[in-house]
């Protein structure tokens, strides 16, 4: 197996919902240049569902911390068995799944006897990422499904520039704007990310 090198390690990952929030995740790390991974399913093109998280926990590699780390690029402690300098955010809509679903996702009792519990960080978006878009004034208004490929790469565009000050304040922009909207907690994914600038 390849050496790794520090600076290479993911810091974080984050499992996408479906297209749209591919999009979002991508805009956010290519603006910060940072070391993330996204994991979805057919990029994006069909959805991963809060109701088969469990399922997906329950399978290689995410039931096994080692086999986990490897696969993603991961600093792993072989004495302590656990994952360093690590989260693992998960996105997600919530008009797709019960109310107790929607409740066992968000206090982590969904993921309580999956290996990784400690590093996810469940994110939602109530009822979906475009409502809340809106209302954070990111999106000026709802758009139909078959405008949402093209639609969200404006609104979320991929930066192959090199990192700047611009860059940054895009992204700070981004995070003012989700701060008054009590629909997410999407914030968090995007304070993270911005606090690993510092790290790298």
């Amino acid at each position: 197996m390849r050496k790794i090198s520090p600076a290479q390690y993911k810091k974080a990952a984050v499992m996408v919902h479906g297209k749209s929030e591919r999009y979002l995740a991508s805009y956010i790390y290519t603006n910060l240049h940072l070391p993330v991974v996204i994991i979805d399913k057919n990029n994006g093109r069909n959805s991963i569902q809060i109701n088969g998280l469990q399922k997906i926990f329950s399978n290689p590699p995410y039931n096994n911390l080692k086999s986990f780390a490897d696969r993603y690029s991961i600093e792993y402690d072989k004495q302590k068995k656990d994952l360093k300098n690590f989260k693992l955010f998960i996105i997600m809509d919530t008009d797709d799944c019960s109310e107790k679903a929607k409740e066992e996702y968000l206090s982590g009792t969904l993921f309580k006897d999956c290996c990784l519990k400690e590093y996810i960080v469940p994110i939602f978006n109530s009822p979906n990422l475009e409502e809340v878009m809106v209302k954070a004034g990111i999106m000026p208004k709802r758009i139909s499904d078959s405008q949402k490929g093209s639609y969200y790469s404006k609104v979320f565009p991929i930066n192959q520039q090199p990192f700047s000050r611009d860059t940054l304040d895009q992204i700070r922009v981004f995070s003012d704007k989700l701060r008054k909207v009590k629909d997410t907690n999407l914030l968090e994914y995007v304070d993270y990310c911005l606090s690993l600038i510092i790290q790298v």
